[in-house]
């Protein structure tokens, strides 16, 4: 038995601890996934249920298990990394758009319409943003806050369809994603965040261009027309030159719409391009994705479930069918996926030693004497479920424990000898690995085999015992 300690029973709490938006994702994503057919979720139900208190925390536990079980960390890290790639090839796009036209506009040393280089270098990002603003104007009043497409939708969709990066759920963590954000209704303001972010870049590098050539090429900007009538060019000449000479910048005077081009003239008008292409193309862009991150991050700590959804509602009914009192240490917190792979230690409290055969044939004596006798408590399982859960349930209610696993020195690690570990160790403070086995039946180098497995998985923090003795010593180091 267990060394005798302080007991609480552990109650439900009213309020929910703040979940991550990757966390928030993976329960839509699951959700997504789970339309197509059951998961096999009884662990994870099991742990989420002894962890948490309440139905929010639980249904976020029972995600983060199953995402780790599923491979969703990994498809959200190659997702992330995609994002990167995405952005830089839409920041390329953006500024084709954006500068890529005017650039092809003004050619080498030619004489340039200065109308036709202004549409063509703000035309389609001006339009592309009274779009979005008409939009969001329409989305706030109806409260529904969808997003236009827009280049930061065409980043995520593109990002889960690299190939070389495409995982097997990337897809349905994209549309988990965009469930996640039309939940708390940040769809048309992330997405404009990034959006706008990619225009104010290509404008960067638009404007980065335009010195070059306006610094070392000569340009004839005139105004020039087959069927308009000149004196159009005067007041378009009015209206886009009001703030940049507001605001100090050289602006050509209206006469020069009507003079045969110089290098005076030219030189002002290089200066009204530049000055429109910093206050009508780059200016609203970060004004714009000033507003985006300020109302993301007033709506981000928003991230809870709505539990009234049937789905989730049958997930809280089944937590609820769970209900049976359990009695673990009130400070038993829920481990996050930036936690070491053991529960950190409680200072003050002894730290049992749990023994635990794992499917171990019935020619071995178990337990071992030399072992149970240093021992608190000794377990053994065949590998069947209720057996698992019935052990981490005893395990995470726990102050924490010092696990030492014992299994078949003749058996092969695989799959579901690192899940138990894992999760075995999710629960311990500290877990050794003793394959056990006589040399005769295993071979010298079989419990040599689960070492290197050991080394060469990420759960190197787990001692090896290649011996009896050596579990032994383990046993005795650091009671207490």
């Amino acid at each position: 038995m267990f060394r005798k300690r302080t007991e609480t029973i552990r109650q439900p709490s009213l309020m929910s601890s703040s979940a991550s938006f990757r966390d928030v994702t993976f329960v839509h994503t699951l959700r997504l996934m789970e339309e197509a057919g059951a998961l096999d979720d009884a662990g994870e139900m099991t742990l989420a249920h002894v962890r948490e208190r309440n139905e929010q925390d639980r249904i976020l536990e029972r995600a983060r298990l199953l995402a780790r079980r599923l491979g969703l960390l990994d498809d959200w890290a190659r997702l992330k990394t995609g994002l990167w790639i995405a952005a830089g090839l839409l920041v390329l796009l953006a500024y084709l758009l954006a500068g890529g036209l005017l650039t092809r506009v003004l050619g080498s040393g030619q004489t340039v319409n200065a109308a036709f280089a202004f549409l063509a270098m703000l035309g389609m990002p001006l339009l592309a943003l009274v779009v979005w603003l008409l939009w969001a104007l329409g989305s706030t009043i109806s409260g529904q806050g969808t997003a236009p497409w827009s280049l930061g939708q065409m980043m995520l969709a593109l990002a889960a369809r690299m190939p070389w990066l495409h995982g097997p759920h990337s897809l349905a963590l994209l549309r988990g994603a965009n469930a996640a954000l039309r939940q708390q209704r940040l769809s048309l303001w992330v997405f404009g965040a990034i959006s706008h972010g990619l225009w104010a870049l290509a404008f960067a590098l638009a404007l980065v261009t335009l010195l070059v050539l306006f610094s070392f090429q000569a340009y004839q900007l005139t105004w020039e027309t087959t069927i308009l009538n000149p004196a159009s060019f005067d007041g378009f000449l009015r209206v886009t030159g009001w703030l940049p000479r507001a605001l100090g910048f050289a602006v050509p005077a209206q006469a020069v719409v009507h003079a045969a081009p110089n290098a005076t003239d030219s030189q002002a008008i290089a200066w009204w391009l530049l000055a429109s292409a910093l206050l009508y193309g780059l200016l609203p862009r970060l004004i714009a994705l000033v507003v985006c991150a300020a109302v993301w991050r007033r709506r981000s700590h928003q991230r809870d479930i709505d539990t009234r959804d049937p789905y989730f509602r049958q997930l809280v009914t089944r937590f609820a069918s769970m209900a049976t009192a359990s009695v673990v240490d009130a400070e038993h917190a829920a481990p996050s996926d930036n936690t070491p792979l053991f529960r950190p230690r409680t200072p003050g409290l002894t730290a049992p030693t749990v023994l635990i055969g794992f499917e171990l044939p019935d020619s071995l004596r178990w337990p071992p004497d030399a072992l149970s006798e240093r021992a608190d408590q000794v377990h053994t399982i065949q590998g069947t479920m209720t057996e698992r859960l019935s052990l981490l349930a005893a395990l995470a209610a726990a102050p924490g424990v010092r696990a030492l696993v014992v299994c078949s020195a003749a058996a092969s690690p695989d799959r579901g000898a690192e899940r138990f570990l894992r999760q075995v160790c999710a629960e311990a403070v500290e877990c050794a690995l003793l394959p056990l086995g006589s040399e005769a039946a295993s071979g010298a180098d079989k419990p040599q085999r689960w070492a290197d497995w050991l080394a060469t998985s990420d759960l190197q923090a787990v001692t090896f015992c290649a011996t009896a003795t050596d579990a032994r010593q383990w046993m005795e180091q650091h009671r207490g």
